[in-house]
């Protein structure tokens, strides 16, 4: 780490420290962890190329779709914070499979929003903006600058014009609370991918077991039968 990135981190904590002091919130350093190579969680197939660095991205209509790709997205040295989120809950959290010790959550920011994301994303690899930052257009566009600049990214949970990668989930199916002797055995999502390449956009859908494990599938595309003379 450069020694202006652990300036630049080292501020970033003193402003979520104070943010965390008024809100009744307390933290701690985390122990060093072990290197691990990315765990994809079974997102290759949505997210080839994971998460966009220096970049906005927006998962929207479902927490737990967007807790999944963020543990999906999470190393062992890639912090993750939550700003204006109040609603989000650390048991949430932690059951994606996000290291908490690599979590940092301002839930509640009054009118310093946009301070408070810009200081995080100078120390923070994954910065997700809840709809509590209340962000303007002109906040919006210093916000992606900035990000650019770092090479962070700015995960955001409302429709962002100009996102270089957008999951809008459409329909989430719970099952097995009755049959399943009221455990949850089941949650389906249909989720819209819009990228550069995906024209219109690419539809998938993800599962999750009762065990926990993710399935990513893809709609088989429909074949086009052109017959006649050329």
């Amino acid at each position: 780490m450069t020694a202006d990135r652990a300036a630049t981190l080292a501020a970033a904590r003193a402003l979520l420290r104070q943010a965390e002091q008024r809100v009744g919130v307390t933290s701690h350093e985390p122990e060093p962890l072990p290197d691990a190579a990315p765990q994809t969680g079974g997102l290759d197939l949505l997210l080839p190329a994971g998460l966009p660095s220096g970049a906005v991205c927006s998962v929207v209509g479902s927490t737990s779709v967007l807790l999944t790709v963020l543990a999906a997205a999470q190393t062992s040295e890639r912090w993750v914070a939550f700003v204006g989120m109040p609603a989000l809950g650390m048991l949430a959290v932690d059951e994606a499979g996000i290291d908490l010790r690599r979590v940092a959550i301002v839930p509640d920011v009054g009118a310093r929003g946009t301070e408070v994301v810009a200081a995080l994303l100078d120390g923070v690899d994954h910065v997700v903006v809840g709809p509590g930052c209340g962000l303007t257009a002109a906040d919006r566009r210093r916000l992606l600058a900035r990000a650019r600049e770092r090479g962070t990214t700015l995960v955001a949970t409302t429709p962002w014009e100009g996102a270089a990668l957008s999951l809008e989930v459409h329909g989430t199916r719970w099952s097995g609370a009755e049959g399943g002797h009221y455990w949850l055995r089941e949650a389906r999502w249909n989720v819209m991918r819009h990228t550069k390449a995906d024209g219109a956009g690419a539809r998938f859908s993800l599962t999750r077991d009762g065990e926990g494990g993710l399935i990513v599938q893809a709609p088989a595309r429909r074949l086009h039968v052109v017959t006649g003379a050329a």
